[in-house]
């Protein structure tokens, strides 16, 4: 948290140049910061909020980077609360500091639950109503907690009314049409978010996966396709691979009963990430499906090895296994897998 904190004063552009301060009391400042640093440096944090305190008392507007540094302190001493009053009273100051909220929004989203985040991040928004940091931020809650509601669908707007160049803003609403099961219109958002989006790869990748998967669940098989080809052309193109969406085109050519295409994307996937369970569990299923047991079973228990899984992948391994022990005649690990099953 410490070296997080550091790298977003360096991301600061002009936060003590704002101030109409003389040049004395500007070096003061600036010596009390310094010195409030060599505090957190040696992890002497009480010490470093004993300056930054003396600081924020005397100075009416102190610059922003002291309330990065305070709610820090108070993160690496287990402080939460008191580091989100701490952003709130900076963004208070300095309404749609992008660096003050960027860091806010981090905060309840590593350390909040998501009702008090969606509460917190209404009357946020309710003092900043233009801010796009905290709009975004706001949407992706409520999206999370009920994306059927009045209020996401107001949220939503008002983002594309405050920004409506922004690819990030067709993005969310792409993703509110989908969750309510409007798939054309998800579709139509992703589209002006790809256009807005220009040659950033990996915003190409994600949005073409979002659109091959909204495809295909309107039963167009040759769009979806065409999707998934240019998620992965992109995918492709960036330094680190990404495997999640690699693997929803090997799910869609399996699916298309493709076995041969998937297998070889399952493999390249693996390749990428040996241990991605989804892509494990696809080479099990293709691996009892060419009548070799033993090697199944071994992806399968790989596969259920990690964390990775959703619950509905989770149980159709158990179910693969139950099966394929049983076939090669282990009946002890037949029934383990049998009793999880029956638990659930």
């Amino acid at each position: 948290m410490l070296i997080l904190g550091t790298l977003i004063l360096r991301l600061l552009l002009g936060g003590t140049a704002e101030l109409q301060t003389a040049p004395t009391q500007a070096a003061q400042i600036d010596h009390e910061i310094d010195s409030a640093q060599k505090w957190m440096q040696a992890r002497e944090f009480g010490k470093a909020l004993e300056v930054l305190s003396a600081l924020m008392q005397r100075e009416q507007a102190p610059p922003p980077d002291v309330y990065i540094l305070m709610a820090t302190c108070h993160l690496n001493l287990k402080e939460t609360d008191r580091a989100l009053e701490v952003f709130e009273r900076g963004m208070a100051l300095y309404p749609h500091h992008p660096v003050l909220e960027e860091f806010y929004v981090k905060l309840l989203t590593n350390y909040v639950p998501v009702e008090q985040m969606k509460a917190k991040l209404e009357k946020a928004v309710e003092a900043s109503p233009r801010s796009l940091v905290l709009l975004r931020a706001a949407a992706f809650v409520e999206l999370r907690v009920e994306a059927k509601s009045d209020r996401a669908g107001q949220i939503v707007d008002r983002l594309v009314e405050v920004a409506p160049d922004n690819p990030d803003v067709h993005y969310i609403r792409g993703l509110l049409a989908s969750l309510n099961e409007q798939e054309d219109q998800a579709i139509s958002a992703w589209e002006k978010a790809l256009t807005l989006a220009g040659s950033d790869a990996r915003m190409q990748m994600d949005i073409n996966t979002l659109i091959g998967e909204a495809e295909n669940r309107r039963n167009r098989a040759g769009r979806a396709e065409a999707a998934f080809r240019k998620a992965l052309k992109a995918n492709l193109s960036l330094e680190k691979h990404n495997s999640a969406s690699a693997y929803f085109y090997a799910d869609f050519l399996a699916k298309q009963s493709r076995f041969v295409e998937s297998q070889k994307l399952i493999h390249q996937i693996l390749s990428w990430a040996p241990s991605y369970g989804p892509a494990l569990l696809q080479n099990a299923l293709h691996l009892a499906r060419s009548k070799k047991p033993e090697d199944a079973v071994v992806a399968a228990e790989l596969a259920l090895a990690g964390n990775d899984l959703d619950p509905q992948q989770t149980r159709a391994a158990h179910v693969l296994l139950v099966k394929t022990y049983f076939q090669l005649k282990r009946m002890a690990d037949a029934e383990r897998h049998q009793q999880w099953l029956k638990a659930q």
